[in-house]
């Protein structure tokens, strides 16, 4: 039984503890409320900052692919090989979870330098909801790093191709600063009158001969930079490196066969390609055609995939069709089934002509010349022959280097050899050059010589040799001048010489093409390194969106 005036107090205090719990429930909710945007903004700038992430990985992914990729834009997205690519448009990324904030990103237009080959772009990833987004900007320069396209000549061994001095029991030739120069083995000079502009590359020993012109020397020789064979200094304008690490070399192109025949041209057998501009000229009769397109279009490469929607075969030979979408021309041998390659009349451009290494009417030759706008890559499973000036639309009839925003680079690849064709005539054991192609009473190409070539292109021949085909016989034919850059097995020999100077075949003067520290030709193979990589990264947090220039994003979708 309760005492009097006790019941009383109990409802005061139990409406106060009721307060006070009512009171430290709203403040602890109110603490909790303020507390979870914090959270949830910390989250989104992660997620922001992923985004971005993704962004730059993506876009250093789709450069080593394809190193022309630098050359995309919003003016040229969605069309050849920039067609997977897309600049300045918010592009969603794949969430790592069901829970995670939706984000997306993008990517403003490269920036090339044209002195250091550097390439810059802003990458701005955003996450989160219509009326709460946070942004995460980061300005990212990508840096060159493909040792082939960074030099003006790159070689593997400084000596002549075993299996062009005895094609039927070739030498056995290692580097010369490990093992010396071994029976049958062939050393090749740099000679007076040769002028270099560019950085050269040597996994070997340097020889020289002579007062050649070189800028930068780098060679694995340990020992020292050069070899001097006849007591003479040559003319070192930049630096001369000894000792540096050995590169590999890629063996193999058939990869780019696939490349081709997905958006590129595919042909089978000897094939001519005369570049005119955007178009080419094409004689490949082993490659095998399909019906008509569209009822009345010419017939198409029936070696391309079903999806490839470029036209390769012209409708007569020597016809005109125009360059395919991804840049890749490949000539592969021809199959054991087509019968058309060992036919008595067999298609066989170069027959007579010597030809370095194997040859017939059943190997992949690319036979190449002519005016290129763009780039382009040509390779071949077994040679790839000039027989004709090589020259971009860019330059000035081939006597100029093209300017920096062109983008016109061609790339010639070559199984074996890439040979400059010089064919020759024998008489009574002496051997003459054939009249030049262009002079009067010359034969038309590639049944004449070269005089005085001009070559802008971009050189790799992964088995063997850049060379001239009979260069030591004849006569010189003049200066052999180079544009771009020379990649090759074994070092070729373009002419003879006798105590520096030049007796047959040509003098050489090889300038570098300065745009190749950004620009490739497509899908061309490097030496066992990426083509581009991060040079930095500088990451600026907002709560805003601007491109460079001043530039506003688009509304996030």
């Amino acid at each position: 039984m309760r005492r009097g005036g006790q019941s009383g107090q109990t409802l005061p205090l139990v409406l106060g503890l009721s307060l006070l719990f009512v009171i430290g429930g709203v403040t602890l909710a109110n603490d909790v409320m303020q507390e979870a945007p914090m959270i949830e903004q910390d989250v989104l700038q992660h997620a922001a900052y992923r985004a971005m992430i993704a962004g730059v990985d993506e876009y250093l992914y789709a450069m080593n692919a394809n190193p022309d990729y630098v050359t995309c834009n919003t003016s040229n997205q969605g069309t050849g090989f920039c067609s997977n690519l897309t600049f300045t448009t918010w592009v969603q990324v794949a969430t790592q979870s069901s829970n995670s904030p939706p984000s997306w990103v993008l990517d403003s237009d490269p920036q090339t330098n044209t002195t250091t080959g550097a390439v810059s772009m802003t990458v701005i990833g955003v996450a989160g909801y219509p009326k709460q987004l946070i942004y995460q900007t980061g300005t990212i320069v990508f840096t060159p790093i493909n040792n082939f396209l960074l030099n003006l000549f790159w070689v593997n061994y400084d000596q002549i191709d075993p299996a062009v001095l005895d094609p039927d029991d070739p030498p056995s030739c290692g580097y010369y600063w490990k093992v010396g120069l071994e029976s049958g083995c062939e050393a090749v000079n740099f000679v007076t009158g040769d002028d270099l502009s560019g950085n050269v590359w040597m996994n070997d020993s340097v020889f020289v001969c002579g007062n050649p012109s070189f800028l930068n020397v780098t060679t694995g020789d340990p020992n020292s930079w050069d070899e001097q064979t006849c007591n003479s200094d040559p003319t070192v304008s930049g630096t001369a490196t000894k000792g540096a690490t050995v590169e590999q070399i890629p063996s193999d192109d058939s990869q780019l066969a696939t490349v081709a025949s997905q958006d590129g041209c595919l042909y089978e057998g000897p094939t001519t390609v005369t570049l005119t501009g955007t178009t080419m000229d094409v004689t490949s009769p082993d490659t095998p055609t399909g019906p008509p397109q569209n009822g009345s279009a010419p017939a198409n490469d029936a070696l391309d995939d079903p999806a490839n929607t470029n036209v390769c075969m012209p409708s007569s030979q020597g016809g005109s069709v125009s360059l395919p979408t991804n840049g890749v021309v490949f000539i592969e041998n021809c199959l054991s089934q087509n019968t058309s390659c060992t036919a008595e009349d067999a298609y066989n451009p170069m027959s007579g002509l010597d030809e370095t290494g194997a040859s017939g009417p059943t190997y992949g030759d690319a036979i190449v010349q002519g005016t290129v706008t763009g780039p382009l890559t040509v390779a071949a499973q077994n040679n790839v022959i000039i027989d004709g000036n090589l020259c971009y639309t860019s330059t000035d009839s081939c006597e100029n280097a093209p300017a920096s925003p062109a983008t016109d680079v061609l790339g010639l690849i070559a199984y074996n050899y890439v040979e400059v064709n010089h064919p020759v005539t024998e008489s009574r054991n002496q051997y003459s050059n054939v009249a030049t192609c262009g002079s009067r009473g010359a034969a038309s190409a590639p049944d004449c010589d070269l005089s005085n070539p001009t070559f802008d292109v971009v050189i790799l021949a992964l088995n063997h040799s850049f060379l001239v085909n009979e260069y030591d016989e004849g006569s010189e034919l003049g200066t052999l001048t180079v544009n771009g850059a020379i990649d090759q097995d074994w070092r070729g020999p373009v002419g003879t010489s006798e105590n520096g100077n030049i007796v047959t075949g040509y003098t050489k003067n090889y300038q570098y093409d300065s745009r190749l520290h950004y620009l490739s030709p497509p899908y061309y193979l490097s030496p066992g390194t990426n083509s581009w990589d991060i040079a930095s990264i500088t990451v600026n947090p907002g709560t805003t969106c601007a491109l460079p220039n001043s530039q506003n994003c688009p509304s996030v979708p």
